[in-house]
């Protein structure tokens, strides 16, 4: 339990500085981790309420906590590490799928957002599993298939998502394959000597 509070509390906290009072948010690069890099940049740094606020994001997220955990609404529940922390077990997996979909579909209603949802739950399922981190691209990748065939039961016109679709799983391979943990008997990532915050940007485009 503690490792699950430490996880929603930093997840807060990583929010908050990339948040930075609004006016970092959707930034290009990543100006706050140049920022933080400076001498003594994170050890003056306090993060007060009033001077670095959370975004609505956490504020949905510590909704969608509230709702699995006390059984009530899910009017804001948009945010899925929770969801992966709440179903972590294999056997809740589906469950884990469906309700990761559909939150993330609420403002999301577009394959990016609500598989980017999908991924956030069951990377925060894999860590509280112990998986071997090396392995969550490849098995997340095993799973969407699964997601598919949910979306294909519960979402009209699903054919309109298919290239978008398509753009999710095609990004998430190049990135295994630039690692070189594509496959099952790979198992150590590799990273190019400069990987900065410009750089890994670099991959989401």
């Amino acid at each position: 339990m503690e490792k699950f509070k430490a996880a929603m509390l930093l997840g807060s906290v990583g929010d908050a500085l990339g948040y930075g009072n609004v006016c970092r948010e959707n930034s290009v690069l990543n100006s706050m981790q140049q920022e933080l890099q400076k001498p003594m940049g994170l050890e003056q740094l306090v993060l007060s309420p009033g001077k670095w606020p959370v975004s609505d994001n956490t504020i949905m997220h510590m909704a969608t906590a509230e709702a699995l955990t006390t059984g009530s609404g899910f009017g804001a529940a948009t945010k899925a590490m929770c969801i992966g922390m709440r179903y972590w077990k294999p056997e809740r997996l589906q469950t884990l799928i469906e309700v990761s979909v559909e939150c993330g579909r609420m403002t999301h209603n577009h394959p990016t957002g609500f598989l980017g949802s999908l991924c956030t739950a069951l990377f925060a399922s894999y860590a509280v599993q112990g998986k071997p981190l090396v392995q969550w691209g490849r098995d997340m990748l095993k799973v969407v298939p699964l997601a598919e065939e949910y979306c294909r039961r519960t979402i009209r016109h699903m054919a309109e998502y298919q290239e978008h679709w398509f753009y999710f799983e095609a990004k998430w391979q190049f990135y295994l394959e630039e690692r070189k943990i594509s496959e099952d008997t790979e198992n150590k990532a590799t990273f190019p000597d400069n990987y900065d915050a410009e750089e890994r940007e670099k991959v989401g485009l």
